[in-house]
């Protein structure tokens, strides 16, 4: 297999989609080159497959160099990032699936609708059946047009993840022992998402010299508070735009100087233009 030519055009195209009658589903398909994901944490469980190329990923402390036939699995929280390990990139398709619509899928494996939350013991895992199966089970929730296709999709999705789960309740990716202190921080931070929030007012509020808060935070969220800063200002613009913004609102309302510098953090979280993400509704394709 040539992994250096996962396609015959060294072009950046993503396809993404949220299938309607899921609200808390999107999906992606994606050939990137040049794009290099910054260290950053999604809200929701991600779950996908590469296709094509090289991968090269951060997540947990670990350094992964993906190749296909890999699934890769992440927990909300998990922090990672990466970029093309080969010049021509890879090619990946995602499933971006927040919590309650985890619970509602894991619930078609048992009796009650409150089954555990996956705990995903590993960011990626070599496995060419199972990444078959899930390329498949993908392209029918990213692609299909009818309903009742999604939803059996998103059943066989559920057995797919019990098997790469451990099975058991979602563990927190950051430390094992909370600090409230760092809880005070975090909380401050989602409470001025939009605000121009400094380090001194972060240890003043923990009662630290700038370096240690910079080192508290980080041990607890994976991230340094301006980079978690950030993501939630990014969060804010993908739900203003879902709700129908326009990117230079949503930059606005999120706190960004101005709508390039908000489009610059935005396409290295999201692997796409905040214009491209407005416009996803059903499934669209952008050449980037």
């Amino acid at each position: 297999m040539d992994h250096g030519s996962p396609r015959g055009q060294r072009m950046e195209r993503v396809s993404f989609n949220r299938p309607l009658g899921h609200g808390g589903l999107e999906t992606m398909a994606a050939h990137y080159v040049r794009q290099t994901f910054k260290p950053h944490a999604h809200p929701e469980y991600l779950i996908g497959v590469i296709t094509g190329g090289v991968h090269a990923v951060w997540c947990r402390g670990e350094q992964h160099t993906v190749l296909p036939g890999t699934v890769m699995s992440m927990r909300p929280g998990d922090v990672h990032h990466g970029n093309a390990a080969v010049e021509a990139g890879w090619v990946q398709r995602m499933l971006y699936i927040d919590e309650d619509t985890m619970v509602e899928i894991m619930g078609d494996l048992r009796d009650s609708h409150r089954a555990p939350l996956p705990n995903f013991d590993a960011c990626a895992r070599r496995d060419d059946a199972l990444a078959a199966n899930l390329a498949r089970i993908h392209d029918r929730v990213h692609a299909s047009r009818l309903t009742l296709s999604r939803d059996a999709a998103l059943v066989a999705l559920a057995g797919l993840v019990a098997q790469i789960s451990e099975g058991g309740p979602n563990d927190a990716p950051a430390s094992a022992t909370p600090d409230a202190r760092a809880r005070r921080l975090v909380d401050y931070l989602h409470a001025h998402v939009e605000a121009d929030v400094s380090l001194d007012e972060l240890a003043s509020l923990a009662g630290l010299r700038r370096r240690q808060t910079i080192d508290l935070f980080r041990r607890q969220t994976g991230l340094p508070p301006h980079a978690y800063h950030i993501g939630l200002k990014v969060r804010l613009v993908q739900d203003r735009l879902r709700a129908g913004d326009a990117p230079a609102a949503a930059a606005t309302e999120a706190g960004f100087a101005d709508q390039s510098h908000m489009s610059r953090h935005f396409t290295a979280i999201v692997g796409m233009t905040p214009a491209a993400y407005s416009q996803a509704g059903r499934d669209r394709t952008f050449v980037l």
